[in-house]
């Protein structure tokens, strides 16, 4: 793997995630191609990187909640909902509510699947500090993130708007915004 003219350090260059060194950050502006400050997450608690780690993993829980929540649940209750003789503008409640549960169930999911992968981490503290370099660095990542956040706060907002707005509701149609902002990503991403 290039290591960018030794920016990366030969740690990260693996395909299996090691330890970050606390001398191998040092040089970790470089990666970003801006000016911004150096991220160096052995400068940071424990804790700090944790909250970084299960920050990532809650965005993901709630990414893959309205995704399989479109993809899968949606359909489903709509068809319920044909059936019965409910109208599509009646039903926008029943399927935003189905999008919710699914999202709690994939959130809690993905939590427990977070914490126990920290959990059997020999050596938590490098463990963190190299998840976090990698995270913060992961310009993909990032802007699938971005993404994601712009349609969660569309899609609250306009269930805020234009819906009975009970929690449930504006949850299920903010998960339902992030999983549109997923695909918009995917959709408009460049391949370097």
């Amino acid at each position: 793997m290039q290591t960018n003219a030794g920016v990366i350090p030969a740690s990260l260059c693996h395909s299996r995630p090691t330890a970050l060194q606390p001398s191998a950050a040092a040089p970790v502006a470089a990666m970003s191609g801006t000016d911004e400050p150096k991220f160096d997450p052995t400068q940071s608690s424990t804790w700090v990187n944790y909250v970084r780690v299960m920050n990532h993993v809650v965005q993901k829980g709630i990414q893959a909640g309205g995704v399989v929540g479109l993809g899968a649940v949606v359909p489903a209750v709509a068809y319920r909902q044909h059936k019965k003789g409910v109208g599509w503008q009646e039903s926008l409640p029943a399927l935003a509510t189905a999008v919710c549960k699914t999202t709690l169930v994939t959130l809690a999911l993905s939590v427990a699947l977070g914490v126990g992968r920290l959990a059997s981490i020999e050596d938590l503290k490098a463990g963190l500090e190299d998840r976090a370099y990698r995270l913060h660095y992961n310009q993909g990542q990032n802007r699938a993130d971005l993404f994601a956040q712009v349609g969660i706060a569309a899609g609250g907002a306009a269930a805020v708007a234009f819906l009975p707005a009970t929690a449930a509701v504006v949850m299920g149609s903010a998960a339902a915004g992030a999983a549109a902002g997923v695909l918009v990503h995917v959709a408009t991403r460049r391949e370097d």
